[in-house]
């Protein structure tokens, strides 16, 4: 495992840039969307639906040959996608606050590791590492991620695009919360453009991989 304490200032692009290239063919190319940023629980979920659809997207993350970036937590649906992740021969970044390293809750999975001083950093580092955001099921945390995520654009910061993937209506009430904000006057319309929704896998792969 490689570890880097990126509060320290020490980021992945300056130490191992082949880590964003794959080879084919004799030819050096870089994959579009390779580094997959994934907001999501680290509780055991109760329902099935959101584990099975995290474990099928962490597949193919894995088999085309992608990168998942995650909070590298070894608890809850983060376990399960980067486990998926790892069996599929896909790699793993994981993005970990100092407080979960005090409570023994850092995954054995994670194949690079950025130690951050505390969760502002986490997402902070998140963002940066990653090609496209994704957000699957999760609570306080992932909303947090996801609303840093919208807040940073709405403002210019340049952000990866944001996916949000409904499983099983999971995202429905907070999309309707946004667009009744946006009736109201309290968002910007363009706010809502930034955001993109994925009802199936099949509509997260094809947003992912469109040009």
């Amino acid at each position: 495992m490689l570890r880097f304490n990126y509060f320290a200032g020490i980021k992945i692009q300056q130490i191992c840039r082949l880590c964003n290239f794959v080879e084919s063919d004799k030819h050096i190319f870089r994959m579009k969307n390779e580094k997959i940023g994934v907001f999501l629980s680290a509780r055991e979920v109760r329902e099935e639906v959101f584990a099975q659809a995290t474990k099928d997207f962490g597949q193919w993350i894995g088999q085309t040959g992608r990168t998942l970036v995650y909070g590298g937590s070894c608890a809850g649906l983060m376990e399960v996608i980067a486990k998926a992740v790892k069996d599929n021969g896909g790699r793993t970044f994981g993005v970990v606050p100092e407080i979960l390293f005090q409570h023994d809750l850092v995954s054995e999975l994670v194949d690079v590791l950025f130690r951050t001083a505390n969760m502002a950093d986490r997402k902070q580092t998140m963002i940066e590492e990653s090609d496209i955001l994704v957000a699957l099921p999760g609570g306080v945390g992932t909303l947090d991620e996801v609303f840093t995520a919208l807040s940073m654009q709405s403002i210019g910061y340049k952000v990866p695009r944001i996916v949000l993937y409904n499983v099983g209506g999971c995202w429905d009430d907070t999309l309707q919360m946004m667009y009744n904000m946006t009736k109201r006057g309290l968002i910007r319309q363009n706010v809502m453009d930034y955001i993109r929704v994925a009802n199936s896998q099949e509509e997260l792969v094809a947003i992912i991989e469109e040009k």
